[in-house]
């Protein structure tokens, strides 16, 4: 399933635009037969990337231009494929109307001109469409702040903020200047408490550990807290949980810290993702148990911290007054998020948990994972204030 269902989405992605366009357009067989090359070609070059990522012989110099042109082709095929869909249902629709009323919405002689002008204009419209799903992906994160109101809040913990990141993905294309500029909107925020839900880069610690750098500069007067990803076991996963500690990210893992403000505590306790029991099968905190992360915890206001909203909701017995998590990316590019709602219960924002007085609030991530776009689902850093209920 891990090859075959990426395969069957890349296969999708560039055939359909291909086929439409080319029954629309009709081009000599030549042009034709060119133009089902570069897309087969194309929609092998992640495959391609794949394996040169995961090739140490490669050398980075080489990875990263590769990178950029597999992925902003990516990207732009994911919007073309939106494009051509839209245009084929808009032409469905006309049909239905026209079956459903005895009238010709068109003249008979401007179908097919207007039917190959609507064909013209896709690849225009999508080059439109990349350019500000890239912009969106790229600039500085936007703010997003949220009041949590909590039922029997401690006075003490009333006016709580908590800062929370995840999805930072450096890699290929994310590197230390954009890292920078999130850590620099984080301070400037000045929480009470840091919450980063995993994904903190996709690569080799080795090549990765200066990009990361600036998340060492991320402080709270109640911590920085971190759980893992599944991202964060794919590459090195036991290097990146020492680096994790070196940033000075505290981790939590099938277990929980306590804070205090005032008379109140909080009791922070973090999940790790399941890809932890094949990224680290010898070390069983790295396997997601939900009953041992607030085992033995002091009475306190409980904060729970885990990367996939579908793990949040499994852990609905832990009692937490809130979750946070991330992953989805809020789907990244519309209209993916359909697929992303299969595998995910809630794809962003604040929402209460079925049966349970509590709160889970999914964040879109401040960056992204392959294609360097964002359309329809902007990235975040999310300012939660506790408030009583």
């Amino acid at each position: 399933m891990f090859f075959t269902v990426p395969f069957l989405l890349l296969a999708s992605v560039y055939g359909y635009p291909a086929w439409r366009l080319q029954s629309a357009l009709a081009p000599v067989p030549l042009v034709a037969w060119f133009w089902t090359a570069a897309t087969i070609v194309m929609a092998l070059l992640p495959v391609a990337l794949f394996v040169t990522m995961r090739t140490t012989d490669v050398p980075e110099n080489w990875r990263r231009p590769i990178a950029w042109v597999v992925y902003v082709g990516l990207g732009g095929a994911i919007i073309l494929f939106d494009v051509v869909a839209l245009r084929d249902l808009l032409w469905g629709a006309v049909w239905l109307v026209e079956r459903a009323v005895p009238t010709d919405l068109l003249p008979a002689g401007q179908r097919a001109d207007w039917f190959a002008l609507s064909a013209i204009m896709c690849p225009g419209v999508t080059i439109l469409l990349s350019g500000f799903a890239f912009y969106q992906a790229r600039r500085r994160p936007p703010v997003r702040h949220v009041t949590v109101r909590i039922p029997s809040l401690p006075r003490d913990l009333d006016g709580l903020r908590i800062a929370h990141i995840t999805d930072m993905h450096v890699g290929p294309t994310i590197r230390r200047p954009f890292v920078e500029v999130v850590v620099a909107t984080v301070q400037e925020l000045q929480a009470d408490l840091i919450a980063f839900t995993g994904d903190l880069a996709d690569g080799p610690v080795a090549e990765l550990a200066s990009e990361v750098a600036p998340v060492a500069r991320l402080s709270a007067p109640l911590g920085v807290w971190f759980c893992t990803g599944n991202h964060d076991y794919y590459w090195d996963a036991r290097g990146w949980m020492a680096k994790i500690d070196a940033l000075g990210l505290r981790l939590v893992s099938n277990g929980h810290g306590v804070v205090t403000r005032g008379d109140a505590r909080l009791v922070v306790g973090g999940l790790p993702d399941p890809a932890g029991i094949t990224g680290l099968p010898d070390d069983p905190r790295h396997t997601p148990d939900a009953d041992a992360v607030f085992a033995g915890a002091p009475e306190g206001t409980r904060l729970l911290l885990t990367h996939q909203p579908v793990i949040a909701i499994a852990a609905g017995d832990a009692n937490a007054a809130l979750t946070l998590s991330g992953h989805t990316h809020g789907g990244q590019i519309f209209p993916w998020s359909l697929l992303v709602r299969l595998q995910q219960p809630i794809i962003a924002g604040l929402h209460r948990r079925e049966e349970h007085p509590d709160w889970i609030y999914v964040n879109r991530g401040v960056g992204y994972w392959g294609p360097p776009m964002r359309l329809g689902a902007p990235s975040e850093i999310t300012c939660l204030t506790l408030r009583s209920d």
